[in-house]
């Protein structure tokens, strides 16, 4: 088995990662466990790729973090820790409903705006990857860093390196079917808050490719846009894991991905709280109802064919007509879109006729709402 980082010292480099400055140095001193591992090596990437490296490490829009192990333990290995606000826009891909598909490493469906990104740092990265041939390549990030160190672990893994991947609050990137093969080679340790938004997009049909160390169990709360910090507020995921000396010890707050066979009733739609819980539960819902009316594999299959609010048209039409098909499952799609209602504070209003302008019309209530938030979220790092 790979020797991993500590989930503080992860959790230091996802912090520290944000205080780059103009001189290669950082505002604020690392922990000891990291200094006593690690030197930070940024100094000797800056003149790879002459005036661009010295943008991009620069204080305003420095993108990376890397270091080299020099403790016996973890001697070749080497971290790349990438920022979580490399470019302005990265929120705004996240977050707009008009995201398209392209195809990322392995040649896998991935988030087009996370590819676009990833692919104009990939010199540099390949770059210290040759320069110093890691034994082990730690891969580590927060919010919209750690997306993109997902698809640069992706395409580590690919190159035959061993890869581990530490993220903290990070977003979907991968379409469901390609989770699998997005996370074959790959040691992954993923951290979340039970709170924090921004795990929950973009939604389904992207998803996770694997299970979650939940280190502030309150996915029964409300969203909470300080949820997503790493250090500024409770609970701050720097505090969240400070108790666990590695990923081991913290099992006992993992959570497995798994779907739950889920029929939703109408009548009790005013149980929903937007929440965690209930986004999981609405998103097992849609499933359940799709894969019961044999819809499940073609609308997957149309998220990687059709760009962003297309998707959405496509799987409204899908649902009203499989009522139309399935007239006794209407009570059933009613519950579904009346849970989603709840869901954007709307619980209060009646669900009367099903048809393909208003369940649009409610998919993209909610999926504006999840939206907004993970995004004022994003903006407070």
């Amino acid at each position: 088995m790979r020797q991993t980082l500590p989930p503080s010292i992860a959790a230091n480099v996802a912090t520290r990662v944000y205080d780059i400055k103009n001189n290669y140095n950082f505002t604020e001193e690392f922990s000891i466990g990291f200094l006593d591992n690690f030197k930070i090596t940024n100094n000797q990437i800056k003149g790879i790729s002459g005036g661009l490296i010295n943008q991009l490490l620069n204080r305003t829009t420095g993108f990376a973090l890397t270091a080299e192990g020099v403790s016996p333990q973890f001697k070749g290995h080497h971290i790349i820790g990438v920022r979580g606000t490399v470019f302005t826009s990265c929120a705004d891909w996240l977050t707009n409903l008009n995201v398209a598909i392209t195809h990322g490493p392995k040649n896998l469906e991935v988030h087009s705006g996370f590819e676009k990104a990833f692919t104009s740092m990939k010199p540099m990265f390949a770059s210290y990857v040759k320069q110093h041939k890691p034994k082990c390549l730690h891969l580590v990030g927060h919010s919209l860093g750690g997306a993109i160190a997902q698809l640069t672990a992706i395409w580590a893994s690919e190159q035959g390196i061993p890869t581990n991947l530490y993220t903290f609050g990070a977003p979907r990137v991968v379409l469901n079917h390609s989770v699998h093969s997005a996370a074959h080679n790959i040691g992954q340790y993923r951290v979340t808050h039970g709170a924090d938004p921004v795990p929950c997009v973009p939604a389904w049909p992207f998803s996770h490719t694997s299970s979650e160390y939940q280190t502030a169990m309150n996915e029964g709360s409300f969203f909470n846009i300080g949820a997503h910090s790493m250090e500024k507020s409770a609970p701050g995921y720097v505090n969240t894991v400070a108790a666990y000396k590695d990923y081991k010890s913290m099992a006992s707050s993992l959570k497995t991905l798994h779907y739950n066979h889920t029929v939703l009733q109408y009548a009790l739609r005013y149980n929903v709280t937007f929440s965690l819980r209930w986004q999981r539960i609405i998103t097992d819902g849609l499933i359940t109802f799709l894969k019961k009316t044999g819809q499940y594999a073609f609308v997957s299959a149309q998220a990687g064919a059709s760009v962003g609010l297309t998707f959405y048209d496509i799987l409204a039409r899908c649902l009203y007509e499989s009522v139309v098909k399935f007239v006794e499952l209407t009570e059933e799609l009613k519950g579904l879109i009346g849970h989603m209602l709840a869901f954007v504070g709307k619980a209060a209003y009646e669900v009367k006729e099903l048809t393909t302008q208003f369940i649009r019309w409610v998919l993209g209530l909610m999926i504006k709402k999840l939206y907004m938030v993970a995004k004022q979220a994003i903006d407070r790092i």
